[in-house]
């Protein structure tokens, strides 16, 4: 019986031909510099007009839906996590989440703080140990769109506390006219007045190269994080502009290289290491288009378009149905 070497396997689909082409056609090539933060203006936002692209047909819808995204800080990154996690913070973490919509996913960034009293990733056999099981985290979620909120440290010991957090401030979001019934896709409701303060406004970037899971999400994503990486040191761009991290599984092996876009929530999908400079232009313009907004609307959100529309696969806050009437609206 004739069987695969893992290495064939695992290899991934050729490069996209027929697609690109299209895509590239419609790019706005010029002899400019590469867009900084400072440079960027409303006026390209949200980008080319790539919305009729052949690479976004099946993609649009495919984003799970969620009322908050809310990853642990690991000191090790996803190429050394195990294909399935055993965490037992992570499970309990999860169960509870899932009652008001949130998703919890361990990831790794330098630019982010970690605990330094755990550097495990919740597989100790030890009892002890899974005992002291504690990461840092971070909150994104749709009552407060426009940045991210740091938990100092989540343990099995305070997770009541947190859940219950969490859980008043995504229904408060939703009761006060937010969520996925906001009207397309606009951000929620707002986070309370005392939360403003400490929200973190910076762009975060996070790419799942979680390769014991799916060969195409370590090889696939690797290249686009490592690409990203470039891209944004090419640019002058530090981790006082934009966190860019990796994340574990987020669902759509098909659809790797995957890339999360927070605070904001969209998803992307599809994309290669060729992709990154254009993608980029089209991410911080929209994060100029998006705080500028929060800024003069005194934190109102407003309906934001689809980002990158050719790699959108949907938004947190909005369902399939939700995800492909602010796609149509758009278009």
């Amino acid at each position: 019986m004739l069987t695969l070497a893992p290495t064939f396997a695992c290899r991934r689909a050729p490069k996209r031909l027929i697609q690109d082409c299209h895509y590239a056609a419609v790019r706005q090539f010029t002899t400019s510099p590469p867009q900084t933060l400072s440079d960027t203006t409303t006026t390209n936002a949200p980008g080319p007009s790539t919305s009729n692209s052949t690479s976004g047909v099946g993609i649009a819808g495919t984003a799970p839906y969620h009322t908050a995204y809310v990853l642990l800080h690991t000191h090790a990154p996803p190429a050394d996590y195990p294909a399935r996690s055993r965490s037992p913070l992570w499970r309990a973490f999860t169960m509870k989440a899932r009652q008001w919509g949130g998703t919890i996913n361990f990831a790794w960034s330098p630019e982010l703080r970690t605990l330094p009293s755990y550097t495990g990733l919740g597989e100790d056999q030890d009892p002890d140990a899974r005992r002291r099981e504690a990461y840092t985290a971070s909150v994104f979620s749709v009552a407060h769109r426009y940045g991210r909120l740091e938990i100092p440290e989540v343990s099995l010991e305070n997770l009541d506390d947190i859940d219950q957090t969490l859980r008043r401030l995504v229904h408060d979001a939703e009761d006060g006219g937010g969520g996925s019934g906001s009207g397309g896709g606009s951000g929620g409701g707002k986070a309370k007045p005392e939360q403003l303060h400490d929200l973190d406004r910076r762009l975060h970037l996070y790419v799942c190269t979680h390769g014991a899971r799916d060969c195409r999400c370590g090889e696939g994503g690797g290249e686009v994080a490592r690409a990203l990486r470039r891209e944004l040191a090419k640019r002058g761009l530090g981790a006082e502009d934009v966190v860019l991290g990796e994340v574990a599984h987020v669902g759509g092996h098909k659809y790797a290289a995957n890339v999360l876009v927070y605070p904001y929530g969209d998803w992307l999908g599809n994309v290669q290491d060729f992709d990154v400079p254009q993608l980029l232009d089209d991410i911080l313009a929209a994060h100029v288009t998006a705080q500028e907004q929060y800024t003069q609307s005194g934190g109102s959100p407003e309906e934001l378009p689809p980002l990158s529309p050719p790699f959108w696969r949907g938004r947190m806050g909005l369902d399939k149905d939700e995800q492909l009437a602010l796609l149509s609206r758009a278009g």
